[in-house]
């Protein structure tokens, strides 16, 4: 048996699946004329960061970032305690007759993009709430108050209550001369809505997971292929025998993955991120050297130990959308129902490619010539 012909198969696998399941890149709002404010609530709190144009924010303060985002970045570190006190300057959230606390305890950070590099400073407002606030006001007068041709935006890059998350591009209001005071009023849509939002989020960490869609592949390359026996007139598996086999696969890697997520996801276990990137990537290489090697009889027994290396990645991914501050056990249902949609349709893709490559001659040939 030879593992070229076996790997070839699988990257043809996996990259029809990337075709069909349409790995898209989320749109950028960045346009280099304007500055952003953006907003995440939670169910206890809210912070955000503003992003101003580096060409905009250094005549205002007298730093030259140019357009080269490493020295940007150097600069903006330089000159942050600067950059801090003037966005606190001009920067004001409240509700009613208070104005709520902000704090900058992130450190400023350059957004490299190709009008330009942006500066980027984070804030949190330290009041905690009892749910997400829904109505307050927002003041920005950034870059405005000294160029009356400025403009800015404000955009909710997560919100529960209106089922945002991860939005970069979609703006809700604008900061202008005469307009850099704006009530901001959050209409609810239902629970459910919000639910689909988040289990397509969880949908997309598998299939904009390169990692994620070749380990399901490498996961059946067993089952489709390699069962059919060890010489060409072995007779091919029924498919059957294929699909029965390929549901404990499945089975067994859902249950132990899902338990890992969930058991991240609601703070039981937390691991360094490095540590789990690293883990997943030993798991993926595991994996593929198993479609081609079958070094242990206990099939299943090495799913499930895969499959819980893999729910550390999916855990890593929903805490990092921060959504175990969002209505949590909702969340991780939708996230976890979203992660199973898409290993559905990777693993019906990939198996119905490999039964019909099992039936052929060249199949044969690669695999046992």
């Amino acid at each position: 048996m030879t593992s070229r012909p076996v790997l070839l198969v699988a990257t043809v696998v996996t990259a029809l699946v990337g075709v069909l399941l349409g790995v898209t890149q989320p749109a950028a709002a960045h346009s280099g004329k304007q500055s952003y404010v953006y907003l995440s609530t939670y169910d206890d709190g809210l912070d955000g960061r503003v992003e101003y144009p580096a060409r905009d924010l250094g005549p205002v303060l007298g730093i030259d970032f140019t357009e080269d985002p490493a020295v940007a970045r150097n600069m903006a570190l330089e000159h942050a305690e600067a950059i801090r006190a003037y966005t606190a300057e001009h920067l004001a959230l409240g509700g009613g007759d208070t104005t709520w606390t902000l704090s900058f305890d992130d450190a400023v950070d350059v957004l490299p993009v190709g009008v330009g590099p942006y500066i980027v400073v984070p804030f949190a407002v330290e009041e905690r709430f009892d749910s997400a606030p829904r109505e307050f006001t927002v003041t920005y007068d950034g870059i405005i108050h000294t160029n009356d041709q400025k403009d800015a935006f404000l955009l909710f890059e997560n919100d529960w209550g209106t089922a945002v998350f991860q939005n970069e591009a979609e703006e809700f209001i604008g900061f202008s001369v005469g307009r850099t005071t704006q009530a901001v009023t959050l209409e609810d849509v239902s629970t459910l809505s919000s639910m689909a939002t988040v289990r397509g989020l969880g949908t997309d960490a598998v299939r904009t997971g390169v990692d994620h869609l070749l380990f399901v592949v490498a996961l059946l390359l067993p089952v489709g292929l390699l069962v059919a026996g060890g010489r060409l007139r072995d007779p091919a598996p029924s498919v059957e025998s294929v699909l029965r086999r390929a549901g404990a696969v499945l089975g067994v890697y859902a249950a132990t993955h899902s338990i890992t997520l969930w058991v991240v996801g609601l703070g039981g276990l937390s691991l360094p991120s490095r540590l789990v990137t690293s883990l997943v990537a030993a798991s993926l290489m595991v994996a593929a050297l198993y479609a081609v090697w079958p070094f242990t009889s206990r099939h299943l027994a090495l799913v499930a130990t895969l499959g819980i290396v893999q729910g550390l990645g999916f855990g890593l991914q929903f805490n990092d959308l921060d959504l175990d501050r969002r209505q949590p056990l909702q969340s991780l249902v939708a996230f976890n129902v979203g992660i199973e949609i898409a290993a559905l349709v990777v693993a019906a893709l990939t198996l119905a490619v490999l039964l019909l490559l099992r039936r052929t001659i060249a199949a044969g040939v690669a695999l046992y010539g």
